[in-house]
């Protein structure tokens, strides 16, 4: 992901390049591949929950409306030549995924030291990947869209130009949609912290109690002694 990224203008993202020299028309082989596992991917994952193959989660709307979104995306930005702003969306979500995938895995395995290192590393990297880094784009998309050059501003799909004036909404709102589901998830992630965090200062505070009772224990034991 991050090197396809580093072969581009856009590296680290640098939003202005989404929409200079617009049309996008030369694709590496390297990210017209991630492109289309991209797509293949999501369309797997809307037919499994679709098709109920899996066991519903508590999520399943929000994970109909995120891979409807997805595809949505995926397809729109490589049919209207929007894939640079479109690999800087992969990066940003898959990163978090991977960390997210990991810690379950650990959880899984009963890795609880290893579990809580990732957990936290998820944390960090969806707060500045899924939160930041997608308002981010959002803030390209409604600032910076006019960087387009006059001559794509115009709906001539046979050139490879669809960016006219209320493009610009209509590449808004999936991303925004995007970002509102990356903001209910990262509630239930900020939810899952705090519970464990506040378990772990329950269990600390019962075990130093529980030393604290067997002292005292001790020392009324030696007060009975003292008085025999």
């Amino acid at each position: 992901m991050q090197r396809i990224m580093s072969q581009q203008p856009t590296w680290w993202f640098n939003t202005e390049y989404y929409w200079i020299n617009y049309p996008h028309w030369d694709m590496k082989p390297e990210l017209k591949c991630y492109y289309l596992m991209q797509a293949a991917h999501w369309i797997q994952e809307l037919l499994v929950l679709v098709m109920g193959l899996e066991k519903p989660r508590k999520d399943y709307a929000e994970l109909v409306a995120h891979h409807i979104v997805t595809l949505w995306l995926v397809g729109w930005s490589y049919l209207v030549n929007l894939t640079l702003i479109g690999n800087a969306v992969y990066l940003s979500m898959d990163l978090p995924d991977s960390l997210l995938a990991l810690s379950k895995l650990l959880n899984y395995m009963r890795y609880d030291r290893a579990k809580s290192v990732t957990f936290a590393t998820l944390v960090v990297s969806w707060t500045y990947f899924r939160q930041w880094k997608n308002l981010h784009i959002l803030y390209s998309v409604w600032t910076e869209f006019d960087l387009i050059p006059d001559q794509s501003k115009q709906w001539l799909p046979e050139n490879g130009v669809w960016l006219v004036w209320w493009m610009k909404y209509q590449v808004f709102f999936p991303l925004f949609m995007l970002l509102l589901l990356n903001c209910f998830w990262y509630f239930l992630i900020l939810r899952i912290m705090i519970r464990a965090f506040t378990a772990e200062l329950d269990d600390s505070r019962s075990d130093d109690e529980g030393d604290g009772g067997e002292t005292e224990d001790e020392q009324g034991k030696k007060k009975l002694e003292r008085k025999k």
